[in-house]
């Protein structure tokens, strides 16, 4: 099993193609003018600053909510969220996921995975309705925050639909978007249709990509780490253009569906997966599972 900090290098590798600064915060709703915040489902915040969180709930009651995740740093920030299986302790916990560790625990993969806002830049919010069970879970990042989902003691009545204007399916190792993918602010479905964990990282590119040239941005990582597959770009490939995220759906159970939304101007748009796949260790992008999109128009325009 590889090292996990291939898959920080790899995510600071995507990061550092992309525009810095506060260009990109218009790319997801904010909190007056989102229509899934205006659903009405009880909330979570969390606010991120580099490696420290601040949660103002340690416990919320099951059901769904909606996951409010602000970025008050001035880096972008990538993080998902578990269900912590029973049996495993908080010792465990520390150890298998501290800054010492070099693989991730057997545990981890059988965790159950909610969903949780996806890629997020500083000064950026970004959303997701996810439903929750009774449990402890632990939100990752650069370090471990545990909260607690309380039963209210009797089966939780049905909760509303949400009303998506798309779903996007995710499965072994490919992404299904909707079609035709419209330019606007919109909520998507998120469903993952496969057997394994899956996310969506979305990000602009600042003119039209192939998945070959995704693949090469990370072909240095990828390069003696493991088995890429033929998903690995070879020969020459053109230059790679700058790709930015704007948000996505974190780490996502089998069968399970959440909900994002996002605000999405004509251009390209590139779907990636980072989950690690356990028996190697790499992330799904190695693996193949990478995909362009695009919004409105046949050409892209560039990004501020």
């Amino acid at each position: 099993m590889r090292r996990l900090p291939l898959i920080v290098a790899l995510l600071g590798a995507l990061m550092a193609v992309g525009p810095a600064g506060m260009a990109a915060q218009d790319a997801t709703p904010g909190a007056s003018d989102s229509a899934l915040a205006a659903l009405g489902y009880p909330e979570l915040l969390i606010r991120v600053d580099g490696d420290t969180f601040d949660m103002p709930e340690t416990t919320v009651a099951e059901g769904r909510i909606l996951i409010r995740l602000e970025n008050a740093g001035e880096e972008s920030w990538h993080g998902f969220l578990l269900r912590q299986p029973e049996g495993v302790t908080d010792e465990q916990v520390t150890s298998d996921l501290g800054p010492e560790a070099e693989a991730p625990p057997a545990w981890l993969f059988e965790a159950d995975f909610p969903g949780f806002p996806g890629e997020t830049l500083p000064g950026q919010t970004n959303l997701a309705v996810v439903d929750l069970t009774p449990g402890r879970y632990l939100v990752l990042g650069d370090s471990v925050r545990p909260f607690a989902v309380a039963g209210a003691g009797a089966t939780p009545a049905p909760a509303a639909d949400v009303d998506a204007d798309g779903t996007v399916r995710l499965s072994e190792y490919a992404f299904d978007f909707p079609e035709p993918a419209g330019p606007g602010q919109q909520i998507w479905a998120v469903a993952n249709d496969g057997e394994e964990p899956h996310e969506l990282l979305l990000a602009r590119s600042s003119e039209p990509v192939t998945v070959d040239q995704v693949l090469e941005l990370f072909a240095d990582e990828f390069a003696g780490e493991g088995e890429a597959g033929e998903a690995t770009p070879t020969g020459d490939t053109p230059p790679a253009p700058e790709i930015e995220p704007v948000g996505g759906m974190g780490w996502l159970s089998p069968g399970a569906t959440a909900w994002t939304e996002v605000d999405l101007r004509p251009g390209t748009y590139v779907a990636l997966c980072f989950v690690f796949d356990p028996a190697t260790g790499m992330p799904h992008v190695a693996l193949g599972m990478v995909d362009v999109l695009t919004v409105g128009e046949a050409a892209a325009t560039p990004a501020a």
